[in-house]
């Protein structure tokens, strides 16, 4: 009788722990599904998240090329214009123009061909005449004209 009253209460004992544990298990599955379920919903959130900053970031690179495309189209537009007529150079700044025109040199329109000035604006030198009146023209001095 001794040995089945501890029989007994060791059984009881074990049935105790072991309800313990089948309630600890059916709380920790319940902490794994909700913990499961947060992922699942942060997940969701970190997507639509970088979905609207890509989103975002995308519209700021298409309004940038957008800006950039009307540049280019007014440049095209004006591509034909004749260019505006600069401010004459303040009386105290010399510019490159000024320092290589001489006086004899100050309507190079007349001085050049038509060959001559189409084959400067296309980055060929112009040809050089043998029995030329007046100094020959250098880079600097072309590339001062087509800029100026």
């Amino acid at each position: 009788m001794r040995q089945n009253r501890d029989i007994a209460r060791a059984n009881s004992t074990q049935s105790l722990r072991i309800r313990n544990l089948e309630n600890e298990t059916s709380r920790l599955l319940a902490e794994n599904l909700g913990l499961r379920e947060q992922i699942i919903r942060l997940q969701n959130e970190l997507e639509n998240g970088q979905a609207q900053r890509m989103a975002d970031h995308t519209s700021a690179v298409k309004s940038q090329l957008e800006t950039k495309l009307l540049e280019i189209g007014a440049l095209l537009s004006s591509l034909g214009d004749e260019p505006t007529k600069k401010k004459s150079p303040q009386p105290g700044k010399i510019t490159r123009a000024n320092l290589s025109k001489s006086p004899d040199q100050k309507n190079w329109k007349n001085m050049c061909s038509l060959s001559e000035a189409v084959g400067g604006q296309e980055g060929r030198l112009p040809p050089i005449l043998e029995n030329k009146t007046y100094p020959r023209r250098t880079l600097e001095f072309v590339y001062a004209v087509l800029c100026c």
